[in-house]
């Protein structure tokens, strides 16, 4: 599991930010970055719990456009670079 998830993940199980102080005290960009890489994660788990059923794929598509985008875009990158 990539750090950058492993951190925004225990943020989230405990209600904290990683560095002591408020929002402002973060290193330059790592908020974004934690934003950036739960957004990947919520979509996929989204899809394998429900999206990933025989026969419903192409309903939960068209009812979760925004997460199916960013998988089909990180499917796109793993086909390009792997």
């Amino acid at each position: 599991m990539p750090t950058i998830l492993q951190l925004a993940l225990s943020c989230e199980k405990y209600r904290s930010l990683p560095m002591s102080g408020g929002v402002l005290d973060q290193p330059a960009g790592l908020l974004k970055k934690m934003n950036a890489v739960m957004n990947v994660y919520n979509a996929f788990m989204m899809h394998k719990i429900n999206g990933d059923k025989p026969g419903e794929m192409a309903k939960w598509r068209n009812e979760n456009q925004d997460a199916w985008a960013i998988i089909s875009e990180i499917n796109e990158l793993r086909a390009n670079y792997e």
